[in-house]
């Protein structure tokens, strides 16, 4: 399994907004992925979650521990190969969804990112 630890989360926000300003996005039903490639040899990570959608700061922190704990349990096969990238997971579903929900969209967007990537 792949272990999300402080070295691996994408915090500058200068590198937040190349990410978006120069990044690829890819979309699922309820979160956005965007991406670009970076100099560093580890894979940086970013969760956000609206204020907008979601006015209470304990809703925008448990879906942004569902979507760490999807992204952690699905992410083994695409973090062995690609290292040098900075993710930026955005959810912008407005319902509240359980975890079932969260882990299909994760992992059709780390699909998606495989064979836009790799192939």
């Amino acid at each position: 399994m792949f272990r999300l630890s402080k070295n691996s989360s994408l915090k500058s926000t200068s590198d937040i907004d190349a990410v978006f300003k120069s990044g690829q996005k890819i979309s699922s039903e309820l979160i956005s992925l965007y991406y670009v490639g970076s100099n560093s040899k580890e894979l940086k990570i970013a969760f956000s979650v609206g204020k907008k959608s979601h006015g209470l700061a304990s809703t925008r922190n448990k879906l942004k521990r569902l979507m760490k704990e999807a992204f952690r349990l699905n992410a083994v096969g695409i973090v062995g190969e690609v290292v040098n990238y900075d993710f930026v997971f955005v959810y912008f579903g407005s319902d509240k969804v359980n975890f079932v929900q969260v882990e299909e969209c994760m992992k059709s967007l780390l699909l998606s990112f495989r064979n836009k990537v790799l192939s």
